[in-house]
């Protein structure tokens, strides 16, 4: 994939198929989507999270095919084809959010009573059990008993603030890409 100065983006693909599906992985090749084995949509769709598009004003998506792979029709088909898969693709990146959040709650709940657990046990043994321990070790404990509690909620806490960011921003891409103008046109 290639944007060019006139704000095109250009798929060089042997079939409108890998426009949706990868192609064999073949590091012979000089096709960029061939060399690495995805397909072209989602290559181009990292590509403009990269780039952070914010103007889609005049940009036009390119797909350059073999001479013997254009038909009547196909630019048409290949614009009904992008709205589905982006639809489909949005909805699929709702309900992966979605299921990020649900498990990260759950998690975070887990993490938090078992962090109470362990300072409350900690507190007690401290306390009651080894009262005329030294200030040191006490200070050890609570420093470890911290550092314990701090590291498990991390992990929770860190998806369920950010998990979300790059399925959320690839849907923006999504729901820009099938407005786009699309030129089908032979290889050079």
């Amino acid at each position: 994939m290639t944007a060019t100065p006139a704000r095109d983006i250009i798929l060089r693909l042997d079939t409108i198929d890998q426009l949706f599906n990868e192609p064999d992985l073949n590091p012979f090749s000089e096709e960029e989507i061939d060399v690495l084995g995805e397909p072209a949509l989602l290559r181009a769709v990292r590509r403009l999270l990269a780039r952070r598009v914010r103007s889609w004003e005049g940009m036009r998506l390119v797909i350059e095919l073999p001479v013997d792979q254009i038909t009547p029709g196909l630019e048409q088909e290949t614009e009904q084809a992008l709205r589905r898969y982006s639809a489909a693709k949005i909805e699929d990146n709702h309900l992966t959010i979605h299921l990020s959040r649900t498990r990260s709650l759950i998690g975070l709940g887990i993490v938090i009573v078992l962090s109470i657990i362990v300072i409350f046990i900690a507190y007690f043994l401290l306390t009651n059990v080894f009262p005329r321990t030294s200030d040191t070790v006490k200070a050890l404990v609570a420093s470890s008993v911290s550092v314990f509690v701090w590291v498990s909620l991390w992990g929770p806490m860190e998806k369920l603030l950010f998990d979300w960011v790059q399925p959320h921003m690839e849907n923006n891409i999504l729901r820009k890409i099938p407005t786009l103008d699309i030129v089908i046109r032979p290889k050079s």
